[in-house]
């Protein structure tokens, strides 16, 4: 787990949520605001990134948020922006028509996310550049705001037939030990075990849980198997249904600097529960991992760190405004 060194909060019992004002996205051709209740049939919104493109999504559906679901689970009851945009994570609109919404959606993983139906984040430009990579989470590419370093040519699975985990760009990203990380002078070596701690604070709490912050997560959870979120297989993208399948989902090597590892009693990517027996009082170790601190719950721990608002299950209430539920923890959005 990583350490969140944002502002953390304490949720007062029965503080009121308030629902953001309509001027965070503009909603069908009138510009008026959506409700937390219902969106209309046509929305158009920013897809960020460095394109500034829109996207307009069609066939929305009235949304149930506040309400919990037959499972117990309360979904978003406010609009959550990434960088100032609203993204299919955030918008409280069920895009896949799967009954679940936003952060309820086990595809969501955080309000940077523009789709609800695979891994792949979908924002132009998250990916990066060929090869180069920095915080896979938020809306950007470069590491100007973030001070995270990385490039698949530093990957061991970047070797011929197949070119893991940048197949559609061929040999350009070719393993090196060697290889050149535009912006630093840092080895590949050098950046697995240490980033920056400009990496650490904006890119660490964005995260989830069972990822490194260039978007290489354990899929399935605790499996020992890491693809990569942002993998263009030929077959489409990577999503729970071809977590077996390698030309998909692109096996990648997670940054041990930046690894925000799943322990037993948390919420991850590809675990929607903690481990049976866990909850009740907080036993805890901490450790650092390069610029990266890491927390061990161990068995019998809690759900998020001390002080931090637990969210995503049953009866948890939803995060309040300027926060979103990141693998069952409250945290703060990205500016």
């Amino acid at each position: 787990m990583t350490v969140r060194t944002r502002p953390i909060f304490t949720l007062l019992a029965g503080l009121a949520l308030v629902s953001c004002s309509d001027d965070h996205i503009n909603v069908g051709t009138g510009g008026g605001g959506a409700s937390s209740g219902t969106q209309s049939t046509s929305a158009s919104m920013s897809t960020g990134g460095n394109t500034g493109s829109s996207m307009s999504t069609s066939s929305m559906m009235p949304t149930s948020s506040g309400t919990s679901t037959s499972s117990g689970i309360i979904p978003p009851d406010h609009l959550t922006e990434c960088q100032g945009k609203v993204y299919a994570c955030g918008d409280l609109v069920d895009n896949d028509m799967d009954g679940l919404v936003d952060s309820v959606d086990p595809d969501c993983l955080g309000p940077c996310d523009n789709t609800e139906d695979s891994y792949f984040g979908g924002i132009p430009g998250q990916t990066g550049p060929g090869c180069t990579q920095d915080c896979y989470f938020d809306q950007d590419s470069g590491a100007g705001n973030d001070g995270c370093y990385w490039s698949h040519a530093c990957d061991p699975h970047e070797v011929p037939p197949d070119y893991y985990p940048e197949s559609q760009n061929g040999a350009s990203c070719a393993y090196s030990e060697d290889a050149n990380i535009p912006g630093t002078s840092s080895s590949c070596a050098e950046l697995d075990v240490a980033q920056s701690q400009a990496c650490h604070d904006y890119c660490g709490p964005l995260t989830p849980n069972g990822c490194d912050c260039f978007g290489c997560c354990e899929l399935p959870a605790a499996g020992g198997n890491y693809v990569w979120l942002g993998s263009e297989g030929a077959g489409g993208h990577c999503d729970i249904a071809h977590l077996a399948d390698p030309s998909i989902c692109q096996p990648c090597k997670p940054v041990a600097a930046c690894l925000n590892d799943c322990d037993p009693c948390e919420i991850c990517i590809g675990k929607p529960l903690p481990d049976p027996g866990c909850g009740g009082s907080t036993s805890s170790t901490t450790s650092s991992t390069g610029a990266f601190m890491t927390s061990s719950t161990g068995s019998g721990g809690s759900q998020c760190l001390p002080g931090v608002q637990e969210c995503g299950l049953a009866g948890q209430a939803p995060c309040p405004v300027d926060y979103f539920c990141n693998t069952g923890c409250c945290t703060e959005v990205p500016k």
